[in-house]
This record gives C-alpha cells, sequence and structure tokens, in this order.
C-alpha cells in the first residue's frame, strides 16, 4: 500500500500533467469542424470583432461597411429601379450588400431598411470566405460558405472559432488578390436594360492598362496589386489580439480601404462621417 508521502506526489504529479496539457491545448487546440462557430455566426461582422478589434474598427469606418447605407447609391438605385420598371433588378445591390442579396433578404436593394445590419454592406465574410474568381466584372465572386476563413497567411494559428486557410486571392502582394478587388471594381451595365453595354465603373481595367499591373510595369519590383495602396501593411502586428503569447507578429493589412470616396451621413457602426 503506497505512502501517504508516494500518494501526496501522485497527485502532484497528475496536477502538473493536467496544467501541461491545458497549456499545449492552448498553444495549439485542435480543430474539428463541426465544433467551431457556426455559419449564421461567422456571417456577423461583431463576431470577429471580438478577435480582430483593430480589423473591424478600420473596416467600420470604411466605405465597404458604408456601401448599403450611402445615400447616393440608394437614390440611385431608386431611380434606376423606376426607370427600367425593375428590370435593373439586383445589379447594383450585389456590389453594395452582396451577402443581403445571397442570403434572400433582399432582391432590389429597395428594401434596404429592413434588412439586418450584419448582411449590410461589404462584410468580412464575403471577402473572407471567398474561394474563387469567375469573371473580370459586376462581383463574380464564389464563396464556399462554409465556417472557414481565407486569408493572406500562409501557415496561420490554429483557432477553435473558425477554420483558418491561406487564399492567394487575398494575399495582399500578390497580384492574384487584385482580380478579387477588381471583379467587384469594374462594372458593365448589361443590355437590357441599358441600350447598349456601358461601362460604368473601370477601376480593375484602368489598373491593368497601368505601369503598376505585371504585363505594363518596367520589371516585377514595379508591379503594385491594390492592396499595395489601399491596404497599407504594419510590420509587426498581431493578427488576432486574444491569442497572447501564441500570436507571431507579422504584416498586418489595413482594412480602411483608402480612397476618394467621401461618406455624406455618419456612418452607421463608429458615428464617424
Amino acid at each position: 500500500m503506497p505512502s501517504r508521502q508516494q500518494s501526496l506526489a501522485r497527485v502532484l504529479l497528475l496536477a502538473a500533467w493536467a496544467t501541461c496539457c491545458a497549456g499545449c491545448s492552448e498553444r495549439e487546440p485542435e480543430f474539428d469542424p463541426q465544433q467551431t462557430l457556426s455559419r449564421d455566426v461567422l456571417l456577423d461582422p461583431e463576431t470577429c470583432r471580438s478577435c480582430h478589434p483593430t480589423h473591424y474598427a478600420e473596416w467600420a469606418s470604411s466605405m465597404h461597411a458604408y456601401a448599403s447605407f450611402d445615400p447616393v447609391f440608394l437614390a440611385m438605385n431608386r431611380r434606376g429601379q423606376r426607370d427600367t420598371e425593375g428590370e435593373l433588378g439586383s445589379f447594383c445591390v450585389s456590389c453594395h450588400a452582396p451577402l443581403a442579396l445571397r442570403e434572400g433578404a433582399t432582391t432590389d436593394g429597395l428594401d434596404l431598411d429592413e434588412v439586418p445590419k450584419h448582411l449590410q454592406g461589404v462584410t468580412c465574410y464575403f471577402c473572407h470566405n471567398t474561394d474563387a474568381v469567375e469573371g473580370s466584372h459586376n462581383n463574380p465572386l464564389r464563396l464556399a460558405n462554409d465556417r472557414t476563413m481565407r486569408g493572406g497567411l500562409k501557415d496561420p494559428v490554429a483557432t477553435s472559432a473558425h477554420g483558418s486557410s491561406y487564399s492567394e486571392l487575398l494575399h495582399g502582394p500578390s497580384i492574384a488578390s487584385a482580380t478579387l478587388c477588381g471583379s467587384c471594381h469594374d462594372v458593365k451595365l448589361p443590355s437590357p436594360p441599358a441600350p447598349v453595354e456601358l461601362h460604368l465603373e473601370r477601376t480593375f481595367s484602368e489598373w491593368q492598362a497601368s505601369i503598376f499591373s505585371p504585363p505594363q510595369a518596367a520589371d516585377e519590383t514595379a508591379a503594385l496589386s491594390c492592396n499595395g495602396c489601399h491596404m497599407l501593411p504594419t510590420p509587426r502586428s498581431p493578427i488576432a489580439d486574444n491569442l497572447g503569447e501564441r500570436a507571431p507578429l507579422r504584416s498586418r493589412h489595413a482594412h480602411t480601404f483608402a480612397g476618394v470616396d467621401m461618406a455624406l451621413t455618419p456612418f452607421p457602426v463608429t458615428g464617424d462621417a
């Protein structure tokens, strides 16, 4: 029969082993796709805010968050629907509130004031769940519609919140990432309802013909993707703020999407104009 000292030693050993295992679990949580947050929860940018507050704050004050609240967009969509007797359909809202359209919360954008806020604008899930670009204009992005969030890190830290995987489409310096941005920022009005096909926005086409795109650049170092200007990097930053010592310092890209647009009313989340 073990002595009292032996019993105490065994208890202490078991306690030490349990503590060690707990620490290991914190460093490398096992990923079970059935135990992550549900897709419905991941659709909401507020969910992302708890782990990525800096990304969220930047996005919330960006034109992506503002896209479906913009009074110019709302007025132009109403006029387009009126002048085409409804034939315009989902043309405008497919870029300004893509998840609202794809989740069936609207069909033409005329009822956006009734759409839940987490489906408004261009959201975290819409970009980070994209797994393919199937065209060059009018938002041809294909979503995986799963619980995995894509990003530009080739070795993301495991998390129990969602699956994490690398995608060249979201890799800041990659030219492939420009196809993701550009396919929404090249807009063609089809015929019908227009008398002839009309190129409304040529941002992507103009970049492709500029000295910053690979075919036109003087050399490889001169090529510059959309992210190189509109999502400036901050070196040695945590990607998620709640990982503690497990969070390696990376180059984090700003989610302000700085451009020439201006908000005409207060931003929907931050209250900043």
